[in-house]
């Protein structure tokens, strides 16, 4: 048995994209891994008969993804296989999945975003488009509004998403919005369509317009919202009834609320509330790729949810019932409901996702894909153990250990603190690379769900005016209880590690305390003065976040930027950062690498060249396996090296 090392990432098979056929024969799913030979991905197309549980490759997986059926034996995918560079061109093909060569099917021009079917010839074309000039120019680069740019899209002033159907038998498009308009999601059933967006002006809004559509009548018709609020997760539950998630920005944590829209009768309605939205927060750095997290049966609605560290399954029935299909620990990353059960892509066993079949009357799960069985076979894996403890106010919180691969009686460890971003997501049983490696390495590796955590609810979530606090102590006595817990942990040679706000965490404790050896902090904020004036979602999620503003009260911005007490850090502390990060600018992390290095504190800072916020998750493959091989030496050379202790 091998140990699990950063080079690792070529071995792993990541499945997302789960696709049924009409007739529920089969399941299509993507399979993406990270390519040796250069700084991308393959991806590829595969078959799963459910009744067999026979798995076949239906691509050559070379660039293959955003696949959908065109009918029980046809499936139609995107690729750039033929595309010419700086071509402006987007191309679809079809395959028989009983055999064959996959053959040019649609090409259309223009930056096209998504393609969904409607009818026999007709499709829903969403597609971005600029409303004035482009402002990528030679030389210059033209902003006029918020946002300017954003996270893993670039530059997007002034371009926009627009909706259109596309009707392949004479190449017509008939465009159903146009620029300023901004769209932000679509659903369709039938012959209907749905979508939600605003006016964008110089300003991003958040107040969100939705409209209807009726291609057999030709109808457009806008539905009066309750309030303003920003719409997401729409989809159709029958052709009749449009099920939408409506969220407005008091403070960031704050749940989405549920809806429902009556096409025929015009009745708009609340549903229960589910205090959370319809989606798994349960973070990972092992999963690529998407695929539907709604799905529709018999008039009820499908849906994920995150239960304090895991994913759940959720159906509500047209009578408004509310019943827990599934709560197993791990995460779902795409499903599908057909006549046998639920068919997803799940984390289940500390494992890699695989495609797994849900009995939702028994609960019982049956796993049909078996891609990642032969690396498991091989190589040791640390399970996590769990606990919960209360914290200093009597609030239970979740405690998860992994214990150092082949810990030796006697010894002492030392560990790692990971902290998660966020910070409304949540750390669980769920297969983390980087925690494996550390595993590996010699360490206890150990983390939990601090308050401004999803899955408790809204209120647990509720971190605005309170960053900086209440999560420190959260996460100080949990560090506590661990040492407590496990006493072959040396209190002495304890690292943190965290990305986003997780870095933010790291940059915070820093400073207000010298119990840990060393930190790395990743994609970090550090003075939210910049944060929040700079990036992509800080003039409003930021903002927000803090509850003010610099103009309007100045010390509270200031008093919660780990910047104020760099003065004070001693940590040994590691950068990580991308120079293509929207969301969390690299001046953040300049600001603090800068401060430390005048304190004398020892530093360093690894900036990756045309990465984004994802780096860790979806960046280019070597430089994932340079970031973690950077985290390691940097916790050998504190924790275990000759500067340790």
């Amino acid at each position: 048995m091998e140990k699990i090392t950063y080079e690792d990432l070529y071995a792993f098979r990541f499945l997302s994209d789960l696709k049924a056929s009409p007739d529920g024969k089969y399941l299509l799913f993507t399979e993406t891994r990270a390519a040796e030979e250069g700084p991308y991905y393959r991806s590829g197309l595969w078959l799963v008969e459910p009744e067999t549980q026979k798995v076949r490759p239906l691509t050559s997986g070379v660039d293959e993804k955003g696949a959908f059926w065109l009918d029980e034996d046809t499936v139609v995918f995107r690729s750039a296989r033929d595309q010419e560079k700086g071509e402006q061109k987007s191309r679809w093909y079809k395959i028989s999945i009983h055999g064959g060569e996959a053959a040019t099917f649609l090409e259309l021009e223009g930056q096209i975003r998504d393609l969904r079917k409607l009818g026999d010839t007709t499709y829903l074309v969403t597609e971005e488009v600029w409303a004035r000039e482009n402002p990528v120019q030679e030389e210059v680069r033209i902003f006029d509004e918020l946002p300017f740019w954003f996270n893993g899209r670039g530059i997007i002033n002034s371009k926009r998403s627009v909706l259109s159907i596309y009707d392949a038998a004479d190449g017509s498009k008939t465009f159903l919005t146009e620029a300023p308009f901004q769209v932000q999601g679509t659903a369709s059933s039938g012959n209907r369509i749905a979508w939600a967006g605003y006016e964008q002006g110089d300003v991003e809004g958040h107040a969100s317009r939705l409209f209807v559509y009726d291609m057999a009548r030709r109808e457009q018709r806008e539905v009066e919202l309750p309030k303003e609020m920003e719409i997401g997760n729409l989809f159709f539950i029958t052709n009749d009834r449009l099920f939408f998630t409506g969220q407005t920005y008091e403070w960031p944590g704050r749940s989405p609320r549920f809806y429902e829209y009556h096409l025929e009768k015009g009745s708009l309605r609340e549903l229960p509330y589910m205090d959370g939205a319809p989606s798994s927060t349960v973070g990972t750095d092992a999963s690529y790729g998407g695929g539907d997290k709604l799905a529709a049966k018999d008039g009820a609605l499908y849906f994920l949810h995150t239960g304090w560290s895991h994913a759940e399954l959720w159906r509500l029935d047209p009578d408004d019932r509310l019943t827990k299909l599934c709560d197993r620990p791990g995460q779902i990353t795409s499903f599908v409901v057909g006549e046998h059960g639920v068919d997803m892509i799940a984390f289940r066993n500390m494992r890699l996702a695989e495609v797994w079949r849900l009995n939702p009357e028994t609960g019982e799960e049956i796993q049909l894909t078996h891609r990642n069985d032969a690396y498991f076979a091989e190589h040791h894996l640390v399970e996590p153990e769990y606990f919960t403890f209360r914290n200093r106010v009597g609030i239970e919180l979740e405690g998860y250990v992994l214990r150092p691969l082949n810990e030796e009686t006697g010894r002492k460890y030392p560990g790692v603190l990971e902290m998660h971003g966020g910070p409304k997501v949540a750390f669980g049983a769920v297969f983390h690379h980087e925690m494996q490696c550390l595993a590996a390495q010699g360490y206890y590796v150990f983390y939990t769900n601090p308050r401004g955590s999803d899955g408790r609810g809204e209120d647990f979530a509720n971190l605005t005016g309170k960053l900086g606090t209440i999560d420190f102590e959260d996460f100080m006595d949990f560090t506590d209880e661990v040492i407590r817990r496990y006493p072959a942990l040396d209190a002495k040679r304890i690292g943190i590690c965290g990305g986003s706000y997780g870095g933010f965490m790291c940059n915070w404790m820093i400073g207000h305390t010298d119990r840990f050896a060393a930190a790395a902090s990743q994609r970090s904020i550090s003075n939210y003065l910049t944060k929040a004036l700079c990036t992509d979602i800080g003039f409003y999620h930021n903002m927000a976040q803090l509850g003010t503003d610099p103009w309007h009260d100045f010390d509270t911005v200031w008093n919660t930027s780990p910047l104020k007490e760099a003065p004070q850090a001693v940590t040994p502390t590691l950068f990580i950062q991308s120079d293509e990060d929207y969301r969390c600018w690299m001046s953040d992390a300049i600001q603090m690498y800068n401060a430390l290095q005048q304190n004398g504190t020892p530093t360093r800072m690894v900036l990756f060249h045309g990465e984004n916020h994802e780096l860790s998750r979806s960046g280019k493959p070597k430089n994932r396996i340079r970031r973690l091989a950077e985290i390691g030496d940097w916790f050998r050379q504190y924790l275990q090296g000759e500067n340790a202790g």
